[in-house]
């Protein structure tokens, strides 16, 4: 099994599962909230998750910032599109960036939520003037030997592997059952289509047009210690980002944003004033 299980077991869901099927519907908006004063700060939560996982975070970048909680199809009040695809996803986070008004704004994903975010920013460069990957893997995970043991368990006992699965994002074994219980409250119906996606987006090559400053976070089961950087983002589809910043936080599980909600969001600051900088120096 590779070594970023967290980054990957989403993912491999999806070798068991068909996507959704039905007539195509509609694009609906995503459901916004924001709060706070200052710089926008928008904040996407990944699959499986919801917006006010970010709340301990959002709460400290608050004092000095408009942070705006994104709810991704299918979760909260956000409506599912039928066909899912991460450039109709992409479409409707466009949509919601436009209601916030013209200036660009910080782009923050976790996990899933995180590609959802590059996608955006690929696409529509001027709205976003950083972009913050918590989290994220920009192609796939998979070791091709991993494949037929993942889809035999899979096939065994999905509910039991997907509760594995969620539980292994917790930074400890209680954290690990509450994510895997608030997991089991989503619609499977909801679940299917988003790990087909998972499992099938590779934009490792188009995240050569982010030409924006890109922070990633990452715990240190996805960048391991002794790791160089340069290896790790290799791995994670991040090579050719023109200026990108790594930064592995410590004593964390996959959900950066619960175990050190202060750390990420002074991450986030800091990188928001640089990105500010480095704007104003290209002028």
């Amino acid at each position: 099994m590779t070594r970023r299980l967290p980054l990957l077991v989403l993912a491999a869901v999806a070798l068991c599962l068909l996507a959704a099927r039905g007539a195509p519907t509609p694009h609906p908006r995503l459901s916004l909230g924001s709060f706070g004063h200052g710089p926008t700060v928008v904040l996407v939560h990944g699959l499986g998750s919801r917006s006010q996982d970010w709340l301990p975070m959002a709460r400290d970048l608050a004092r000095d910032h408009r942070v705006v909680l994104v709810d991704l199809p299918g979760h909260g009040l956000s409506a599912l599109p039928n066909p899912l695809t991460l450039g109709a996803v992409a479409g409707m986070l466009d949509q919601a960036l436009a209601q916030l008004g013209d200036e660009p704004v910080v782009l923050v994903g976790h996990s899933v939520g995180g590609l959802v975010c590059a996608e955006e920013a690929i696409r529509a460069p001027e709205r976003v003037r950083a972009l913050v990957l918590v989290e994220t893997a920009l192609r796939s995970q998979f070791a091709p030997a991993d494949r037929a043991a993942l889809q035999a368990a899979l096939a065994r006992d999905f509910d039991g592997t997907l509760r594995a699965a969620y539980e292994a994002f917790g930074h400890d074994s209680l954290q690990g059952v509450w994510l895997a219980d608030e997991m089991a409250q989503m619609d499977p119906a909801m679940l299917r289509p988003w790990i087909t996606l998972a499992v099938n987006a590779d934009i490792s090559v188009s995240a050569a047009k982010l030409t924006m400053p890109v922070l990633t976070v990452v715990a240190p089961h996805t960048w391991e210690p002794g790791e160089t950087w340069a290896a790790c983002a290799e791995s994670l589809g991040y090579s050719r980002i023109p200026l990108l910043t790594g930064l592995r936080v410590d004593d964390s599980g996959h959900y950066v944003m619960l175990d050190h909600p202060r750390t990420l969001a002074n991450a986030v600051r800091r990188f928001a004033r640089t990105a500010s900088a480095l704007s104003l120096a290209a002028r």
